[in-house]
């Protein structure tokens, strides 16, 4: 036996004796062998097959730009996730699994948000865009810009409106759809490629963990929701920033760190705290009218209680099944608050680009207070009124000042208790002048 095949054989007598040591109890537990990786992609490959799953759709039938291999690691695509039809909004989103350009976390960052997506009735498109070291991350950006154009294209097929197409990334997939946004491509109507006569410039854009250092613009960088946690700090930080350049530059975004939470969470199913973030986004996509095609109308009144202004409340717009939107799209539920923070005269006012889409609604009026009391016209502070400074101190000191008013929230659906229906109004395009909208506690 020469040196070399000694060498082999004491190797293979020690692979054998730390398998044996890793299957042995530490500490009374077992543990558990380490999976083969270079058994993953078979393995994979088998589960997958098994699933009843849709078919990866090829973003370039003829070859992608730049392929150099004929894998299906060598050609991009999309794999469709199609809403039931009475649930179908019109509204589609690309998710973009992360998994640092090497990989792709189809499953938790992948198939489970298209699921999650077409319960509420949008159309989800996972995108298996291409990783090193195959290719460069130049060519991910572009195959993400190709997505969003091939959903356009084929709109009409997938049920979908060109109009309300969004994207949603984790990680890697994040830091790719903010680079799309920073320098999306524009339509060319006069190519021969149909695809290529669409924008990649997207309506809405949700990014989990992860993002990149662009420059924002507010006639091209998308509304964006964020969405990491404070333990993932690697990425919080990029994502915070950001958000900041986005809101100096008056680009609407809404921004979620959750204290605790690994990077890589996806849905967060189960967990009490961070596992909010979803819905949280769902409530913001439907509040910024991506689920419907129907155009935004402002509405303005006031509300009166018992013959009086409403001090304190709020007033609630919750849409009338079947009537604010086309089958199977949704309008937003909207709040308009009643503070009377000058003169108290229960004035509300949605204006038309956070206003709701024509249609009826059922009208709920919450009162959080039984008497107005305002910093900014309350007569210890208002010079107007005449009091000295010692007059101004013996108000304050007067009984009463202060003091709560009601013991919880009192909400009111009806114009009065015993009536037999809910007080609807209707909402019409244009400008809404709702008047008194009267209510009695009685």
């Amino acid at each position: 036996m020469n040196k070399w095949m000694l060498a082999a054989s004491v190797v293979s007598t020690l692979g054998v004796a730390l398998g044996a040591m890793a299957a042995a109890p530490a500490g009374g537990r077992a543990v558990p062998p380490s999976p083969d990786p270079l058994k993953y992609p078979a393995e994979a490959l088998a589960a997958s097959k098994a699933l009843k799953l849709p078919e990866p759709v090829l973003l370039w039938e003829k070859g992608a730009p730049g392929q150099n291999g004929d894998s299906d690691e060598d050609k991009p695509a999309i794999y469709p996730f199609l809403p039931s039809k009475e649930k179908n909004t019109g509204c589609a989103i690309v998710v973009a699994p992360g998994g640092a350009f090497t990989h792709r976390a189809m499953d938790n960052e992948g198939v489970l948000f298209a699921k999650w997506f077409n319960d509420r009735g949008i159309a989800a498109f996972v995108l298996r865009y291409r990783i090193s070291p195959l290719y460069n991350r130049n060519i991910s950006v572009q195959d993400g810009h190709r997505s969003v154009q091939f959903v356009r294209a084929h709109a009409a097929e997938y049920g979908i409106s060109p109009d309300r197409v969004g994207t949603i990334g984790f990680s890697a997939g994040s830091e790719m759809l903010a680079l799309m946004a920073g320098k999306p491509v524009d339509a060319k109507a006069d190519a021969e490629d149909p695809i290529e006569r669409q924008s990649s410039r997207m309506n809405f854009m949700v990014l989990g963990y992860g993002s990149s250092n662009i420059q924002v613009n507010r006639q091209i960088t998308p509304p964006t929701f964020f969405f990491c946690t404070a333990e993932d700090r690697s990425h919080a930080s990029g994502m915070i920033n950001l958000y900041y350049d986005m809101y100096q530059a008056q680009i609407p975004a809404e921004i979620h760190i959750f204290p605790n939470g690994e990077h890589g969470i996806g849905l967060a199913e189960g967990d009490r705290q961070v596992g909010v973030w979803p819905e949280l986004m769902y409530n913001w996509i439907r509040a910024n009218n991506y689920l419907t095609s129907e155009k935004r109308a402002s509405v303005h009144g006031h509300v009166m209680l018992d013959g009086k202004a409403l001090p304190h409340g709020s007033i609630t717009f919750v849409p009338v099944a079947g009537t604010t939107a086309k089958p199977g799209e949704t309008a937003s539920p909207l709040t308009a608050y009643i503070l009377n923070t000058d003169t108290p005269t229960a004035d509300f006012s949605l204006k038309e680009n956070v206003g709701p889409v024509p249609g009826k609604y059922k009208v709920e009026i919450r009162q959080d207070g039984q008497v107005w009391v305002s910093n900014n016209r309350d007569p210890a502070r208002d010079r107007r009124i005449g009091m000295t400074p010692d007059q101004r101190a013996a108000f304050i000191r007067e009984p009463g000042w202060g003091v709560p008013t009601i013991d919880g929230f009192r909400l009111y659906t009806k114009a009065k208790p015993g009536d037999a229906t809910d007080l609807i109004i209707e909402v019409k395009p244009g400008d809404n002048d709702l008047g008194t909208l009267e209510i009695s506690s009685k």
